[in-house]
This record gives structure tokens, C-alpha cells and sequence, in this order.
């Protein structure tokens, strides 16, 4: 009998048809908290599946936030982030490092007073600073000036 992964069923119950690819990249988005970019998940499966282009991730990527499995993060720039973390939290980005964690928000923080007639179809909490490690490398270098 063949195993299905747990992945493959949710694709399926989503609609999305579980092709191998499919399924390696929702794994590999649901299996990181390091919010990858298309490049990142690319060069992630890239020699498991030398195939795979990187209009295939995208493609995917935009298939899994259709069907409500992932949601892009939009934090600073041009690039483009992805979660799997469909639960109500915010994103904190490293100006140093670049890393991007996530930390817990009320619901309430993230339903904004909109004049009437607007509709907000995306709501995002995102904050750009320096995370514990980088902070503490700032201000070992500011104490050795």
C-alpha cells in the first residue's frame, strides 16, 4: 500500500492537484520559519528536482495562496516572502542580518479603523529593527570605538 504525506492530502482536500513538485514545495514552505523567497525554495529543491524552474515555484506558490495555504509577506522592498503560517502574527525583519522572525499579535491589532467604503483585503503588522545577536554586535562595536 502506498503512504500518502499528510501534504499531499491537504493539497488534495484544497483542490490543488498534488503533483510531486507541488507537494516538495508546500513541504518545504510548511517545514521553515525562515519566510523563503522563490529563489530560496528553488535553490532548496533544486537538486532533488532538477526539473523544477523557479516559474514553477511561483506558479505554486501562487496556487497555495489562492487556496488559502500560504499568504505572501511584503516587509521591505521588492522581494517577496511566503508563510505557511496561516495564524494571525506579525513579521520582524533584521535590517542587519536580514532575518525575519515571526511575534504574536491580538486580533484586534491587526483590524485597522478604515474609512467607510474601504475594504482591506490583506492586513499586515511588519516591523524592520535589529534582532538580539546583531543588536548586541552594535552595541559591542559602539563600546570599542
Amino acid at each position: 500500500m502506498k503512504v500518502i504525506p499528510p501534504a499531499a492530502t491537504l493539497l488534495d482536500e484544497r483542490g490543488i492537484r498534488p503533483s510531486h513538485q507541488r507537494v516538495r514545495i508546500y513541504e518545504v514552505l510548511a517545514g521553515t520559519k525562515a519566510h523563503p523567497s522563490v529563489d530560496w525554495i528553488y535553490r532548496s529543491l533544486s537538486d532533488e528536482l532538477p526539473t523544477l524552474s523557479r516559474t514553477t515555484v511561483y506558479n505554486t506558490l501562487g496556487t497555495l495562496i489562492e487556496a488559502g495555504l500560504a499568504k505572501p509577506v511584503f516587509i521591505e522592498g521588492e522581494e517577496i516572502r511566503y508563510d505557511a503560517d496561516m495564524s494571525v502574527h506579525g513579521h520582524f525583519r533584521c535590517r542587519k542580518c536580514g532575518t525575519v522572525y515571526d511575534f504574536k499579535v491580538g486580533e484586534s491589532d491587526m483590524e485597522p479603523d478604515l474609512p467607510e467604503g474601504f475594504i482591506a483585503e490583506q492586513v499586515q503588522l511588519n516591523c524592520i529593527g535589529l534582532c538580539p545577536a546583531c543588536a548586541g554586535e552594535e552595541i559591542h562595536n559602539q563600546v570599542n570605538r
